[in-house]
């Protein structure tokens, strides 16, 4: 069989035996499962929505589609958008279509980047179709992995132009197997190009899109998704006294384990350090959880204040703990530390963001487990990641930092030009977006 027949075989085969069977697997689950249920639930509206909202898409306008999972990348899409509505020469509708409910729900749906934000449709035909006939894009960019082939082949069948930006090929992915790649070869084959983070995944890429003129390294948005939003976002006005303590500890993300070393290590570090501030940020922001971080302060002694407590009269340098029992607040809290804790570093899921304490110039600890984080382990091998496995090594590590103020503000600098030294993607994809946006248009 030639290539045109697996492609059509591949198209019959996902639409009459894949989808059914997926979406029929995602109902009966979401009788037991209420975020499934949510996700059913909310693309109902689809349709009603856009046909709303389609006002705001000015026609004379280019229409660039971001399309993204999660949270996560929605965030490092920003920086991108921004410089396309700060473009002098083109005028963009941007609109955003996201698949996870909880990132729809935490964004600010008013935010004046966007002319249209709107969940994805799940990918039957006949949606995705109708989802693409009300946007009628110019150009779609799909941020890291999330690509869906019936979105793919409407938008190759309308010659639009799709980029899979800041491509990721995870290592556990299974896209890459004798009994999958015939399948992803022929789904990412109506890409346009992909535009990925190093030189790695260009390699790895090539397996299933073997067009090595069409795949662009450009770094990654990541770095300067974390300078856009240390720029644009603002402070906290409780936690400002705070910004004159040279000893105010971060621990972001936390998780049970990371979080007993910290409050052991805690008690001997108030003795040497008696201003010393230790900010919380739990990753669960549960009440048992909450009640737990409360009780290892009461048996330690440690004075202790959570954030929903707060009134904004305390005077927070007096309290050795800030508990932070409200979600979203984390990034705005790095700007007041000193030395960052990133959790995640002693569980086999991976650490969470080292970059956003680093483009504070943060020294950053964490747990042994680097396998997924690259970047953790290219910090590690600077010197401005370090490696803790218990209590005595983190206090050797935070003492060997606050005691010596040339090796701190050696250290800080090597963080903060780590992620300088990496920024600059966002100007190599605008480049993609406005070569290809004109060849469209003509």
């Amino acid at each position: 069989m030639d290539k045109k027949g697996w492609d059509l075989f591949i198209k019959l085969f996902y639409n009459i035996i894949v989808v059914p069977v997926v979406f029929f697997s995602i109902w009966v689950i979401s009788i037991f499962s209420r975020k499934l249920r949510k996700s059913i639930e909310v693309r109902s509206g689809i349709s009603k929505h856009l046909s709303k909202n389609r006002i705001n898409l000015n026609p004379y306008s280019v229409t660039v589609l971001f399309h993204c999972s999660s949270m996560g990348e929605y965030k490092q899409i920003l920086p991108i958008v921004k410089k396309l509505n700060d473009s002098k020469r083109t005028e963009y509708n941007i609109v955003l279509s996201l698949y996870s409910p909880s990132a729809y729900e935490h964004i600010d749906k008013k935010n004046p980047m966007f002319s249209l934000i709107t969940y994805t449709p799940f990918d039957f035909y006949l949606e995705t179709k109708r989802f693409i006939n009300t946007i009628n894009p110019d150009i779609v960019l799909i941020s890291k992995h999330d690509v869906w082939p019936n979105f793919l082949w409407e938008l190759k069948k309308r010659s639009v132009p799709v980029f899979l930006i800041n491509g990721l090929f995870a290592d556990d992915t299974k896209m890459d197997k004798w009994y999958a790649k015939f399948f992803f070869r022929s789904i990412f084959s109506n890409l346009t190009g992909i535009i990925t983070i190093n030189e790695k995944q260009k390699q790895r890429f090539l397996s299933i899109f073997p067009y090595s003129d069409r795949i662009v390294v450009s770094g990654d948005t990541r770095y300067d998704a974390v300078i856009y939003e240390a720029e644009s976002s603002l402070g906290i006005d409780y936690f400002e006294p705070l910004a004159a303590n040279d000893h105010v500890f971060i621990a972001g993300s936390s998780w049970p384990t990371g979080e007993k070393h910290i409050i052991n290590c805690w008690v001997d570090l108030k003795k040497k350090y008696r201003d010393a501030v230790l900010i919380l940020v739990p990753h669960e922001i549960g009440a048992d959880h909450i009640y737990k971080i409360e009780s290892m302060c009461q048996e330690k002694n440690l004075e202790y204040i959570s954030f929903t407590e707060m009134t904004g009269k305390e005077k927070l340098n007096e309290y050795d703990v800030l508990i932070i029992d409200k979600i979203g607040l984390l990034t705005k809290i790095y700007r007041y530390g000193h030395i960052a804790y990133v959790g995640g570093g002693f569980s086999k899921n991976g650490l969470h963001s080292v970059l956003e304490p680093a483009v504070y110039g943060l020294p950053v600890v964490f747990g042994p487990n680097l396998d997924k984080s690259p970047e953790a382990q290219e910090m590690n091998v600077l010197n401005c990641g370090m490696i803790f496995n218990d209590d005595k090594e983190l206090y050797n590590i935070v003492d060997s930092l606050w005691s010596d103020k040339k090796l701190y503000e050696k250290v800080s600098e090597i963080s903060s030009g780590y992620i300088r030294d990496h920024s600059g993607a966002t100007d190599k994809i605008l480049k993609t977006i406005e070569e290809n946006t004109r060849m469209h248009k003509v």
